[in-house]
């Protein structure tokens, strides 16, 4: 007799965040758990707005067409902003007020079930597309998942006020899966999972948007008092243990699945077009007829990306000797959306975008950063912190090599595939730039370095992660308590890498 499948349903709220990490997480983690042949997955759907207003469900017993027009009403809802409603009319005042009270409700959060072969494709567009390639619309189409009217918002105030988690309606499924800590109360026989990312918010307080970031992250880990939590890294759990030292026996380490859609291209005439197209207001210039030679920066514009710190090592080399000896008149290219405190970061991007040394993109496919990646120099990902960073692992996929800063989570992701400089040193990404792309052993470098990814790439591979996730659930169903008993399968990861 075939053992049952386990049921695991996957938080997939932060894949409405658009092109950062933690989203991509979200989109490849739900395709690793789907090609495992031993788990039934399950896609938890709910919005990710601070405060929404109450979505009526209907029931099964409805007609099919009020059923999947009610689906679509609440689909459509996923991309809205902001709080419902304003203050110019007693409608608005309403919908506003309905919002708060339904964001404070301490009412056992429902599931409903989601006709996703009918809505595979807005699916795809709002949750998957920025992250896996067209080929998988047909694991959305196969797929299920659920809706839920719930919200960030609901979770957050509840967190946030001291009150008790939500309870969320769980039964039948094994695992729940949230994403960052977000403490849900499940029913019995669920066991609660936290896919853990970084330990930022409380060790650099300094690039958070608002104290409450900070509060709130220390407050949920310590209200999931049942959670095993799911590190990308071993730096990320040492940083977790650190600040939380009773979760060494609830916590383990399985890496991001790297993405299929990162390969080399040939293609220079794409690269030029993505250049010319995807320039923000920002870049005044217009854009060059053939392409340019340039080192590539991918993120968003936030402090602990470190622009400015990069910008002004760019400054320094740009003019050397040595530079234009090697490769001539050379560009920076910055990938990425704004974020938060990110007016001193625009303001230097400005006066080297106006002379034309530095260009920067926003609203950038995959498929078009493939390319990008492709015919840069290098990857240059001086941040100041990390619990993972997709970029240096998808330039190397792309046969770039990369100069990172020398954080732990960087070392243990990229190995001996990168060049290290100290994020605090604008001397220090200096030296590596030139290192890589502009001294008379800059050949040999980028070759030693090309030959180690090509062997730290198989680390993050979908079928070794996926595999991990299978033990990682299997240990955890046959234990039935608590404590994890996950170190197992990420000591033997490390062994084996």
């Amino acid at each position: 007799m075939m053992p049952r499948k386990l049921r695991v349903l996957i938080d997939m709220s932060m894949a409405c965040r658009g092109y950062c990490g933690i989203a991509q997480d979200v989109r490849l983690l739900y395709k690793t758990l789907a090609r495992c042949p031993q788990l039934e997955v399950t896609g938890l759907i709910y919005r990710p707005q601070k405060f929404a207003a109450p979505h009526r469900f209907r029931s099964g017993k409805a007609p099919r067409a009020d059923l999947l027009a009610a689906q679509a009403t609440f689909l459509n809802k996923l991309s809205d902003t902001g709080t419902p409603g304003d203050f110019r009319s007693l409608l608005g005042i309403s919908a506003r007020a309905a919002a708060v009270s339904h964001t404070l409700s301490a009412r056992p959060v429902r599931l409903a079930p989601l006709d996703a072969r009918m809505f595979a494709t807005a699916l795809w567009r709002q949750l998957f597309h920025q992250t896996l390639p067209p080929e998988d619309v047909a694991l959305i189409q196969q797929g299920r998942f659920v809706l839920s009217d719930m919200s960030d918002g609901m979770i957050f105030a509840r967190g946030l006020s001291g009150r008790k988690p939500l309870a969320i309606d769980t039964r039948g499924y094994d695992f729940l899966i949230v994403q960052g800590p977000r403490p849900l109360r499940v029913s019995p026989g669920t066991r609660h999972v936290t896919r853990y990312h970084d330990m930022i918010p409380v060790l650099e307080p300094d690039t958070m948007k608002h104290p409450w970031a900070i509060r709130w992250h220390q407050r949920a880990i310590s209200q999931s008092e049942q959670s095993v939590f799911v590190c990308n890294s071993e730096p990320t759990r040492a940083d977790l243990v650190d600040v939380f030292p009773e979760l060494e026996s609830r916590s383990t380490t399985i890496p991001y699945t790297r993405s299929d859609v990162f390969r080399r291209s040939e293609s220079a005439s794409m690269a030029l077009s993505v250049l010319s197209q995807r320039r923000s207001p920002a870049t005044s210039q217009p854009a060059a007829r053939s392409l340019p030679r340039y080192l590539l920066s991918v993120s968003t514009l936030e402090p602990r990306k470190n622009f400015i710190g990069l910008i002004q090592a760019f400054s320094r080399v740009k003019s050397l000797a040595a530079v234009r000896q090697h490769i001539g008149r050379l560009k920076l290219v910055i990938v990425g959306g704004t974020g938060w405190k990110h007016d001193p970061i625009l303001a230097a991007i400005r006066p080297l975008a106006a002379q034309g040394d530095l260009i920067h993109l926003e609203g950038v496919s995959s498929d078009e950063l493939r390319v990008l990646y492709s015919h840069a120099e290098a990857l240059v990902f001086p941040s100041h912190a990390e619990g993972f960073g997709f970029p240096p692992l998808e330039a190397l996929q792309c046969e770039t090599p990369v100069i990172a800063s020398d954080l732990p989570s960087h070392r243990w992701v990229l190995g001996d595939a990168a060049l290290y400089c100290e994020s605090n040193s604008v001397e220090s990404i200096a030296d590596q730039i030139v290192r890589l792309i502009a001294c008379d052993q800059s050949s040999g470098v980028r070759a030693a370095l090309l030959a180690a990814a090509r062997r730290q790439i198989e680390r993050f591979d979908i079928d070794r992660c996926g595999a991990a996730w299978t033990e990682f659930f299997q240990q955890l169903a046959a234990t039935g308590a608590a404590q994890s008993p996950a170190r197992k399968p990420a000591e033997k990861r490390r062994a084996a890498a």
